[in-house]
């Protein structure tokens, strides 16, 4: 814990539980759940033996702590009668930097699911909102990785995921639809309409495409995780004339509108019209079965015997370093085009 926290021994019974629980729980689900059974045990044995996370600041409930990690190391202890439980103690500068110190801590927990990562940074994002520093979403996003200290990737993903209803978020944490599914439903779809097919989106309204391909989700119409990536992103990226795009825009449009079509369809529609180049097909096939066969040469190749012919040693690490090259650039282009 950081210097400005300091480790002591509290009751229990004198830190107040902060209002929202990040995780989404609620009592009588921490209650009712075994593993809070196991831990209750735990603590009636040995006590708390990972410190709970508090902030000193008196209220008029007589409280003189606020919870800021361990809830349910705290309801244990008070479940079991403890007396005294560890804490680190810290004093917030105000409320944005509690809410700052307290994503940094469940960051680190690995535990903490994205759905609760998500709820915490939703409640960030809304406090610099309300100050109103940063409006642009680019600004926000500069923000919030500047606060937070999350690389680009995971505030992005984190962003996505709380474009969607509280409900919505509920459901991932039961286990009834996968975060990546929001994620994949943001990335690879919404946001390429928005920036593709504004129009259409426009039309359709975002919240009822958001809506309805949750619902695909729920249902198994999105068949998987990168149902979207496959057959959403490649269209888009072979639309390219007037015609080949009113074409995507009226598969997507009816992909949305269609409760029972698959993301498949979109791209078999789209190659029944549109074949792809042969030449093209032809030559991503024969680069698939060359690799293969050179993987299988170079692994019976013994380098210990090779560098005892020395031109020929020469001759092949050239080869092979041209290959390298070649290929990472290749693959740095996939990792562009296909996340």
């Amino acid at each position: 814990m950081g210097s400005g926290y300091k480790l002591r021994e509290v009751s229990p019974r004198d830190v107040r539980f902060s209002r929202q629980n990040p995780r989404g729980e609620n009592p009588d689900q921490i209650r009712h759940d075994k593993t809070f059974e196991q831990l209750k045990d735990s603590v009636a044995h040995f006590g708390v033996l990972v410190p709970i996370v508090v902030h000193e600041k008196h209220a008029s409930d007589g409280k003189k702590y606020t919870l800021v990690d361990g809830e349910r190391r705290l309801r244990a202890a008070l479940a079991t009668g403890r007396q005294t439980i560890p804490a680190h103690i810290g004093v917030p500068e105000d409320r944005m930097s509690g809410l700052i110190q307290a994503f940094h801590i469940h960051m680190l927990r690995k535990q903490w699911r994205p759905v609760a990562q998500a709820r915490a940074l939703r409640r960030i994002k809304q406090e610099l909102e309300k100050r109103g520093t940063k409006t642009k979403d680019a600004e926000l996003l500069e923000e919030l990785q500047a606060q937070t200290g999350c690389t680009d990737a995971q505030v992005k993903s984190l962003e996505r995921g709380i474009q969607y209803a509280e409900e919505t978020l509920t459901e991932v944490d039961q286990g009834k639809i996968k975060w990546s599914h929001l994620i994949q439903i943001e990335a690879s779809f919404v946001e390429q309409l928005q920036q593709h097919y504004s129009g259409l989106l426009k039309r359709l309204g975002i919240k009822k495409v958001r809506e309805v391909l949750v619902q695909k989700a729920r249902r198994e119409i999105l068949t998987s995780t990168r149902a979207l990536i496959e057959n959403v992103m490649p269209v888009i990226a072979r639309a390219k004339t007037e015609e080949q795009k009113k074409l995507a825009e009226e598969l997507f449009e009816r992909f949305v509108n269609q409760d029972e079509m698959p993301a498949e369809e979109i791209k078999k529609e789209f190659e029944r019209r549109y074949p792809p180049p042969k030449d093209l097909v032809d030559l991503a096939t024969n680069i698939a079965e060359t690799g293969e066969v050179l993987a299988g040469m170079l692994k019976q190749m013994d380098v210990n015997q090779v560098v005892s012919f020395p031109e020929t040693a020469k001759s092949v690490r050239r080869v092979l370093d041209d290959l390298k090259q070649t290929i990472s650039g290749k693959l740095r282009q996939f990792a562009r085009l296909i996340s």
